[in-house]
């Protein structure tokens, strides 16, 4: 057998062993993802040294990534739904879209965070406002978090300034208004199909969070102002840095305020605010609770839960880097070097990364890569052309999002859904957004060339 079919074997046999592992034995999702690392990495000839190598660098560099992300969230969502500002956040939500249309209402609101704000940070604050939701309502969990993780998914992979739609354009040389225009379109139907799948599959896996906390019929709500602003403030502050980013860039590196916004705009300093706000907040409605600092305290609670999330999510991480320091993305690029088959092509091949490694943004960058030296060939050299080849690599890309990619493990982490029932509802969700998205890529096509 050549080393290929070899690796492409490993590759198939390491996600039976975590889906195994994750479903059938119930075997705690760190300790799957180890062994399917390690099944990997023995089989396609890793080895045991390089294998253990790449999966601490891998754990290494997710953790520090987005670790302190996933701490600072729980907590902030933490403070967030013991002073009832959850609480307040969801009957607001439910006053604008109604009981009816509440996981639209979630849905557009992860369309929209998600533009700004990493769709991994953006979860960890918004699941608690599904989970109040849900509990209230008696809306299927399953819908509601379908409706945010796929919403906040939709413009994480088409629309700037997330990195892998920002750098398929720069690589592209697409303009990046018509790409943040049009990606932002074609998000729209992304979203809507993932939406409308989530509630159907709602029925199908029904379920009502029981880890949420009643409230006393005494207890006095927060205002709408102190509930929201804890999750809007960091977005705002994000979105503004992302502004100064794409307008003034390294230009502004000895101007004071442009440092100062770059600083409060780093995703840990903008969550951090959020949080210190919502300690306000908790303070407003629990003005004697000295002990919400300490281990036993609500810091040291959320923190025993944030450390399995980030363990989990880390070790999704640390499967992705063993993919990725493999031959595998090699003997891909290999094969569709000599394939031409139009528009298909960044499609199939974003695809192909998408589900083989796990990152949507290399999945996006190595179809553009391979696309770029063939625009003027297949009739999309013209600035427009362009747009529609970026948003043909990130259709690619959205598909199929499951166990080796973090974002998996953080949502259903946060949102409490348990791993057999994820891979029936978000990677089913991600083939149609997928589809979805080359469709309309197709039309846009059709229309515009």
């Amino acid at each position: 057998m050549n080393n290929e079919f070899i690796t492409i074997l490993a590759l198939l046999i390491g996600i039976a062993v975590l889906i195994i592992g994750t479903v059938k034995l119930k075997i705690h999702p760190f300790f799957s993802l180890l062994a399917a690392s390690f099944t990997f990495g023995i089989i396609s000839g890793m080895g045991m040294e390089n294998a253990l190598e790449a999966f601490t660098e891998g754990m290494g560099g997710t953790i520090a990534g987005i670790g302190i992300v996933i701490a600072i969230g729980t907590v902030t969502g933490s403070l967030l739904e013991k002073s009832g500002a959850v609480e307040t956040m969801a009957q607001s939500i439910l006053k604008v879209t109604g009981e009816k249309h509440a996981s639209l209402g979630l849905a557009i609101t992860g369309y929209l965070v998600s533009i700004p704000v990493f769709c991994d940070a953006a979860v960890v604050l918004l699941a608690p406002i599904a989970k109040r939701i849900s509990k209230d309502t008696k809306i299927s969990m399953t819908a509601l978090a379908v409706s945010l993780t796929m919403g906040l998914h939709a413009t994480h992979m088409f629309v700037p300034p997330t990195p892998g739609p920002l750098a398929v354009a720069g690589i592209l040389g697409a303009d990046l208004g018509y790409v943040i225009g049009f990606g932002a379109i074609v998000s729209i139907p992304v979203m809507l199909v993932a939406h409308f799948l989530g509630d159907k599959m709602g029925k199908k896996y029904y379920f009502v969070p029981d880890d949420i906390e009643e409230l006393d019929e005494n207890h006095t709500l927060p205002s709408p102002f102190m509930s929201f602003i804890p999750i809007i403030l960091p977005v705002i502050l994000m979105l503004i840095k992302t502004f100064s980013d794409m307008t003034i860039g390294k230009e502004g590196a000895n101007n004071l305020a442009v440092n100062i916004i770059n600083f409060v705009g780093t995703p840990m300093i903008a969550l951090l605010i959020g949080m210190i706000i919502a300690l306000i907040g908790y303070f407003k409605i629990f003005p004697g609770d000295k002990s919400v600092y300490s281990f036993d305290g609500e810091f040291g609670e959320s923190l025993k839960t944030a450390g399995q999330i980030v363990l989990i999510v880390g070790a999704g991480g640390a499967f992705g880097g063993v993919l990725k320091a493999s031959e595998l993305q090699n003997i891909l690029v290999d094969f569709f070097s000599g394939i031409d088959i139009g528009i298909l092509a960044p499609f199939i091949i974003g695809a192909i990364f998408r589900t083989a490694i796990g990152s949507g943004t290399v999945a996006m960058v190595t179809a553009a890569s391979m696309l770029a030296p063939l625009l003027d060939v297949l009739g999309m050299g013209s600035p427009m052309g362009r747009v529609i080849a970026m948003l043909a690599c990130a259709s690619g890309g959205s598909m199929i999002f499951h166990a080796n990619d973090d974002y998996f493990w953080v949502a259903s982490s946060t949102m409490g859904i348990d791993t057999g029932t994820a891979y029936k509802t978000f990677t089913v969700a991600s083939i149609a957004q997928s589809i979805t998205g080359i469709i309309v890529v197709f039309i846009l096509k059709a229309i515009l060339l």
